[in-house]
């Protein structure tokens, strides 16, 4: 059951919110694989990508404490945000990937009300 309260709960169901969110959109890939692709799987560390920023963008969650739960290497966590917000310039990408943002909220969301009942 979620806290609300605790950070670090909150912090980790966001985290999940994202990979599940993503995840709709790379239906084709296992979850075990978006979390951590397979070498030379680049839709899924295309995939992972997304769910880093869509955790540091649309959650407002520092670079810095994604580094610290996830365990990767800073310039990574930098170089998936940048790898994304060019990305973002083109509008099909632009389209699936607020489709991804809205589901992550709404999933988040749910969450807290589920925890409020």
């Amino acid at each position: 059951m979620l806290n609300p309260y605790s950070e670090e709960q909150r912090l980790q169901i966001m985290l999940t919110c994202c990979f599940t969110a993503v995840k709709s959109g790379f239906q084709h890939l296992a979850m075990r694989d978006i979390i951590e692709p397979p070498h030379e799987w680049f839709d899924a560390a295309l995939a992972r990508q997304i769910a880093i920023h869509l955790f540091h963008i649309q959650f407002d969650v520092p670079k810095r404490r994604i580094h610290e739960m996830m365990n990767r290497r800073r310039r990574s966590i930098a170089d998936a945000c940048y790898a994304v917000d060019n990305r973002l310039e083109c509008p099909v990408f632009a389209k699936a990937y607020e489709r991804m943002a809205g589901r992550a909220n709404d999933l988040f969301m749910r969450a807290l009300q589920k925890a409020a009942a």
